[in-house]
């Protein structure tokens, strides 16, 4: 694959690395209000070691093929839209299998699904 431009070094920095910060902030908001721990160890190591290493590599690589495969027959708004419709996808796949575990009380969170969480979007 060719080497791209600035503009979409750029592009995949932001897009793919707020994506990936969005991902981590819902995530974390979840776990404190489910309650969650992990094996007895805080949110914050958890989501730091695992969590920004794993949202951040597949957000940006998501982005960066999506973007460049579309980008090459279509314009720039169709390659940006095809990529950002890719990332959300991925990242509520994401969501759906950390963000919202099983193993969390059922009058805190019943169903697994934090209480504020838009019951019109399936996780």
């Amino acid at each position: 694959m060719a080497k791209g431009s600035k503009v979409d070094s750029f592009l995949t920095l932001v897009v793919g690395g707020g994506a990936g910060f969005g991902l981590l902030v819902l995530t974390s908001k979840s776990w404190k209000a489910c309650g969650v721990h992990l094996n007895g160890v805080g949110n914050g190591p958890t989501l730091f070691f695992v969590g920004i290493p794993v949202a951040f590599v597949v957000n940006l690589v998501l982005f960066n093929t999506v973007y460049r495969f579309s980008r090459k027959g279509q314009g720039f708004f169709t390659a940006l839209l095809a990529a950002m419709i890719a990332i959300a996808i991925a990242d509520l796949a994401l969501y759906s299998w950390a963000g919202t575990p099983n193993f969390t009380p059922a009058p805190i969170c019943p169903a697994n699904v934090p209480p504020w969480w838009p019951t019109g979007i399936p996780t």
